[in-house]
């Protein structure tokens, strides 16, 4: 579902845990590439080439909130409608704009 984007298996799965937290997306990757630090930035410029970090990077910084502030949003706003809004919207913005980022730059020969 998002190697239209130029995220990976092992990107996706960090995403996942991402959802929990933000900050929780680079201890993943730690996790899943088994190293930190500057080997992890190491390990990981040799898995990606620069359009897909930026397409990784857009889609996280776009993708769904946090489990909590999901939770906040059902508590305050009292509507399964309006929560699931809140989670849909950003994950569909995130996905189009990777997917055009990603799409466009490969089409012009990056």
């Amino acid at each position: 579902m998002l190697a239209p984007l130029g995220i990976g298996d092992k990107l996706a799965v960090a995403l996942i845990f991402g959802f929990v937290a933000k900050e929780v997306v680079i201890g993943a990757l730690a996790v899943i590439y088994a190293s930190e630090g500057a080997s992890l930035t190491a390990h990981l410029a040799q898995q990606l080439d620069w359009v897909q970090a930026y397409s990784f990077m857009l889609f996280t910084l776009l993708y769904t909130p946090c489990l909590s502030t999901v939770a906040t949003l059902k508590a305050e706003s009292r509507s399964l409608a309006f929560t699931t809004v809140a989670v849909a919207w950003p994950l569909a913005l995130a996905w189009l704009l990777s997917l055009g980022f990603y799409q466009g730059a490969r089409w012009l020969g990056y």
